[in-house]
């Protein structure tokens, strides 16, 4: 080591103890200013107000093949798809305008989650539509619901097209059965033996396939159709967290109370020099 690397590491270490002397002679600076600082985070979380917040909790469905049951990768499967569509410029507008609200004002303040723990986790990660729970903020409780409630119809209608259409074959095909069914129990009172018996035979067929379409109807009302499975009820929230608030004033005023510490420190150098 140099004579000059010497002397600047020498000078270093001098400059760490008097700051570490300054800090400990005037503590009580950094002391107060943690105090202080503390006090004025905790005033300003109560300034903050209370918001209301309300949670949908919605089931994606499952979209499968009219011929062989296979799911389909459809927007249903992913759950990106309802933070998309409640976070775009229409349902915005829309939930705000039926929440009395401006669309400012609730812009920014929706958000999704997925909602599955454990075993369910599993699962959703399988069938790939867990269930998805919409958040809406909002000045008052009713806004709140409403607009949560709106954000919720808006996925459903936007995800519900595929189940309905096939929701409505299915009945159509479950009434045409039944008008060959009525038609074939009719000519069977009045058959002979062999027609009877051919009749029969159809007659099992429209049977056969109205039980089978009205499963299929079943499946696409009960698994296939997404469908709001709560519907939002608001509860209070604190716009600031206490707590992080008063973390973070006293942190602040601790290092403002070290830099005062500091300076006294060398102003006072400077008046005795």
């Amino acid at each position: 080591m140099s004579v000059g690397e010497a002397d600047l590491g020498a000078e270093q270490e001098v400059d760490l103890r008097r700051y570490w002397r300054a800090i400990v002679v005037r503590w009580w600076l950094p002391l107060v200013g943690l105090l202080a600082g503390a006090l004025i985070g905790y005033l300003i979380s109560l300034g903050g107000g209370q918001v209301w917040k309300a949670s949908a909790n919605l089931y994606l469905g499952v979209s499968y093949s009219t011929a062989g049951g296979v799911i389909l990768q459809g927007p249903q499967a992913n759950p990106a798809t309802v933070g998309t569509i409640v976070r775009s410029e229409p349902a915005i507008e829309q939930a705000a305008a039926k929440a009395g609200m401006r669309a400012s004002d609730l812009r920014g303040k929706v958000s999704t989650q997925t909602v599955s723990t454990g075993a369910g986790a599993t699962a959703a990660r399988t069938t790939g539509n867990p269930l998805i729970r919409i958040t809406a903020q909002a000045p008052t409780r009713r806004k709140a619901q409403i607009a949560a409630n709106t954000l919720a119809g808006i996925v459903v209608d936007r995800l519900a097209p595929y189940a309905d259409n096939k929701i409505t074959n299915f009945k159509r095909r479950i009434d045409f059965d039944q008008k060959q069914i009525d038609e074939l129990q009719r000519g069977l009172r009045a058959a002979d033996p062999v027609t009877r018996a051919l009749l029969a035979v159809q007659l099992g067929q429209a049977l056969s396939d109205q039980n089978s379409s009205r499963q299929l109807l079943i499946q696409a009302q009960q698994i296939e159709r997404p469908q709001i499975l709560t519907r939002a009820l608001a509860v209070k929230a604190t716009a600031r967290s206490k707590r992080n608030s008063v973390l973070v004033g006293a942190f602040i005023g601790l290092l403002i109370g070290l830099a005062a510490a500091l300076v006294w420190e060398r102003t006072a150098a400077t008046r005795t020099a």
